[in-house]
């Protein structure tokens, strides 16, 4: 077997056994937060130690439409937790609780999670 597609194999493996270990933590406790620590600061620090690739340079076009995506998020956000907290006006956390409140959906959750830590890393 190429031993590329054996180290992903190995990764996605370690991911999924993690997820599925860490997701048996009760939301908002210490154990989570210990979940979260030990993967989140391993994969922080090899992204900061971590030379980028040489890539094109970001158009204006392009970063005034992502800045202001991002802008636009971050006032929503930062408007509705400022806000009235109803069923009215949810934050995203509020419409993410049904999802993350059961094993399989926080599973999901560490996935993603993992997933996209591991794939800003390999940038």
């Amino acid at each position: 077997m190429d031993p590329v597609v054996r180290r992903r194999a190995a990764v996605i493996a370690a991911a999924v056994a993690y997820a599925l270990v860490a997701a048996m933590c009760r939301p908002l406790t210490t154990a989570a937060l210990g979940a979260v620590l030990v993967v989140g600061a391993p994969l922080f620090w090899v992204g900061v130690r971590r030379r980028p690739r040489r890539a094109e340079p970001v158009g204006r076009r392009s970063a005034v439409v992502w800045l202001g995506a991002g802008g636009l998020a971050a006032a929503f956000e930062l408007g509705v937790w400022l806000g009235p907290d109803d069923a009215a006006h949810p934050t995203l956390s509020t419409l993410a609780d049904p999802l993350l409140s059961t094993y399989p959906g926080r599973v999901l959750g560490y996935l993603l999670w993992v997933g996209a830590g591991l794939w800003l890393v390999s940038r």
